[in-house]
């Protein structure tokens, strides 16, 4: 009974934000707005095979940012607030990993499928960058978010989410791909 009590919950929440954001729209709209196209026009220029070269290049460049040093890297940074040189650090680990390690040959471990499974992995993705940046902010930034934004992307109790869903999905969809074999 927890787990649907936990997801009625979610859902109740998710509403209720959902009415607010609508009512009283703010600068988070544009998060959202952003959210569907970088979503879309990202599962359609990248395709799945870089799209999940790049889901694990975003696991590498979290877990490699989380252990260096910011202490003696971010004062480099030095000419913008600690939030954009959070970013800064974080999308040049990123694009550094992307271009060294990428290829337009890269084999991927799920075979070609259906544009479904493309566009849910682009937004996957991207949702998952979305919540690794929002938790870069400052804490009163992100108290000042839109409760819809807040709910998604910046709630610690969903944080294990964004890091298990795509993972997640890629099993599914390899086991899926299996079974036409």
């Amino acid at each position: 009974m927890g787990a649907i009590a936990t997801a009625t919950q979610y859902y109740d929440s998710a509403r209720t934000s959902a009415a607010g954001f609508l009512s009283n729209p703010s600068w988070d709209i544009v998060l959202v707005i952003a959210f569907v196209g970088a979503g879309f026009f990202y599962g359609v220029m990248m395709g799945k095979r870089r799209i999940i070269s790049s889901i694990f290049y975003t696991y590498i460049a979290f877990a490699l940012f989380s252990v260096l040093p910011q202490e003696k890297v971010l004062p480099w940074l030095s000419f913008v607030d600690a939030f954009a040189a959070k970013i800064i650090l974080f999308l040049a680990l990123f694009l550094i990993l992307y271009f060294l390690l990428g290829s337009r040959r890269s084999r991927s471990p799920v075979r070609a499928s259906a544009w479904w499974q493309v566009f849910l992995l682009s937004f996957v993705q991207v949702g998952f960058l979305f919540h690794i940046i929002i938790g870069f902010l400052p804490k009163e930034t992100v108290a000042s978010l839109a409760p819809l934004t807040k709910t998604v992307f910046a709630n610690a109790s969903l944080k294990i989410w964004w890091f298990v869903i795509p993972i997640l999905l890629l099993i599914v969809f390899k086991r899926w791909g299996r079974s036409d074999d």
